[in-house]
């Protein structure tokens, strides 16, 4: 097993205790393995693990599923050694990198720093066989075994191509690329493209990755797909992008509540997690209605047997005492038996999953609601751009990183004024957005706290009707009541969403609206969006998403074009 850190570019970077290679610092081929038994983790008061047992191989194509805050992240991170479990054993061989959603960066840290962090490795590979070589030419005593380990160690690492990988990965998902640019001035997509290309670059075992798609553009997310498909060790992925899952994953981990309470493992790739997983609840929820229905039984039978002994049993009149008697211990018996019945009967409720419950957002169809004319922002929206949106209308944005779609979507809203051109809303209309990062929230407060203060600030004409937080389908009970710095990221995307519905928009305006959130929940929010009768715009680089809305009128932006675009 490797010793090993975390690095500031988000890898696990094997750490040797003395100045050549050992074995269990390099890559391990086809013996490297993570291998997880019996794994419990309690954070707070809150269990998030709970008997979990996995293998990752050098052969894994393993996706890590189930809905926000089931604990997906929590195990790569055990997986990875970043945390330790309560209870359970991890065993490691080979050399892993993980990919984060979040991570820390040094003040004054810059792009060349990261990627110098990253080949470091190949670097010392490659200047301990230049001095094994040369001792080798001088015939030093023991020089053949030495220049045979830095070889070895130089071939494993694939040294030499080793900034080449990631210059090819930083090019190809859009990152920077000026080695001495400070990632403090990198917005906080550019930031995870670059160290996304570093873990790329990197010769890993085995890769941990969550939400790697998050901040890539088509071209970043084909090239994703054909580096992890081409990667010849085992991959452990945590991922919203159904695209990506149906591409690369096998074998699919769904960590939601299951009939005996253990997580589930399910082979045959997307389809067969898919149909799987629906089996599986219907057997459960078939179960349960039994159960339910026995309970009835028994309750009837309970009432029966009561009814019977309070007054069915009485003869007819004339009928002699004794026989009252003889009847009474047997209808107590069984008013008794059928009680202890009752008693013993147990069902095995389960826990509903989470279900989308989008309010009634009122358009007028045809009414006019937005439009820009001529719009551009400088440095930013280069390309000016018209459009109209009415009620009941549909457009999906698209465009590489870069182009302007989040700026225009600012635009838009009234949150960022236009360099050039017009933005015109109809009056009292009301327009939300969701955007692609939460906002930063007081951490204290609980989510429903957060959505009542919401509530209570809005204007008047502003609601119908109040929406409770539980009526929305966003959040269970116990999410509701955790503060909000302590929710995981995709439950505070599913808070930000609850927000900016609790108004009744009648523009939804939406970036990247699948990021952090989970594939149930991704395929009822792109229901509701085809069904309101809101006016809605989409900005989008996710496949799937893509190809449900590919019937709407479509914006494309590109950046730096001369070219006005209008709608």
């Amino acid at each position: 097993m490797s010793i090993s850190h975390t690095g500031r570019s988000g890898l696990f970077i094997s750490e040797p205790s003395h100045r050549n290679f050992s074995s269990d610092s390099l890559p391990a081929g086809v013996h490297a393995h993570i291998r997880a038994s019996s794994l419990h983790l309690t954070l707070g008061s809150r269990p998030v693990l709970t008997d979990i047992s996995v293998t990752v191989s050098h052969r894994s194509r393993l996706a890590v599923v189930g809905e926000n805050g089931r604990g997906k992240t929590t195990l790569l991170h055990v997986l990875a050694g970043l945390l330790r479990p309560d209870s359970g054993t991890v065993g490691r061989v080979g050399t892993i990198g993980i990919a984060q959603q979040a991570i820390p960066f040094r003040a004054g840290e810059t792009v060349g720093e990261l990627v110098a962090e990253t080949i470091e490795p190949a670097q010392r590979a490659l200047r301990e066989l230049d001095t094994a070589t040369v001792a080798l030419a001088d015939g030093a005593t023991g020089a053949d075994d030495a220049y045979t380990t830095a070889l070895d160690a130089a071939t494993r690492l694939d040294a030499w191509d080793a900034e080449r990988r990631v210059d090819i990965a930083l090019e190809a998902l859009g990152a920077c690329t000026d080695r001495g640019r400070p990632l403090a001035t990198l917005s906080v997509g550019q930031r995870y493209r670059v160290r996304l290309a570093c873990l790329l670059g990197a010769a890993q075992d085995i890769l941990l990755l969550d939400e790697p798609t998050n901040h890539l553009d088509r071209k970043g997310l084909d090239f994703l797909t054909e580096r992890l498909r081409a990667h010849s060790g085992g991959l452990a992925v945590v991922s919203h992008d159904r695209a990506l899952l149906r591409d690369i994953a096998d074998e699919f981990l769904d960590l939601d509540p299951s009939q005996d309470g253990r997580p589930q493992l399910f082979a045959g790739g997307y389809t067969g997690w898919q149909e799987g997983r629906l089996r599986a609840r219907a057997r459960w929820e078939s179960e349960y209605e039994d159960q339910l229905a026995e309970k009835a039984r028994l309750k009837e039978a309970v009432a029966v047997a009561r009814d019977q002994l309070s007054t069915g049993w009485r003869p007819e009149k004339g009928t002699g005492k004794h026989q009252r008697q003889s009847r009474a211990p047997g209808l107590v018996r069984a008013l008794n038996r059928r009680r202890s019945e009752l008693a013993a009967h147990t069902v095995t409720v389960p826990e509903p999953p989470l279900r989308l419950r989008f309010p009634d957002l009122t358009a007028r169809p045809g009414t006019p609601l937005l439009h820009c004319d001529e719009v551009t922002v400088a440095g930013r929206l280069h390309s000016p751009v018209s459009l109209a949106l009415e009620g009941g209308g549909r457009l999906l944005l698209t465009g590489p990183n870069g182009a302007g779609k989040s700026t225009l979507l600012a635009v838009l809203t009234g949150e960022l004024e236009p360099s050039t051109g017009t933005v015109g809303r109809r009056t009292a209309a009301r327009v939300a957005l969701v955007g692609q990062e939460v906002p930063a929230w007081d951490p204290e407060p609980t989510a429903q706290e957060l959505y009542d203060r919401h509530l209570g600030g809005l204007e008047p004409h502003h609601l119908f009707e109040p929406v409770p937080l539980a009526a929305t389908g966003l959040l269970e009970r116990r999410s509701r009541h955790t503060p909000v710095g302590k929710l995981s990221q995709g439950q505070q995307r599913r808070l930000h969403l609850a927000l900016r519905l609790a108004a009744r928009p009648q523009v939804l305006i939406l970036d990247e609206p699948t990021n952090h959130l989970s594939v149930s929940l991704v395929d009822e929010l792109t229901a509701a969006l085809a069904a309101t009768p809101a006016a809605v715009i989409v900005a989008t680089h996710d496949r799937q998403l893509f190809t449900d809305l590919a019937d709407w009128p479509h914006l494309a932006l590109s950046p730096g074009g001369d070219e006005g675009v209008r709608v």
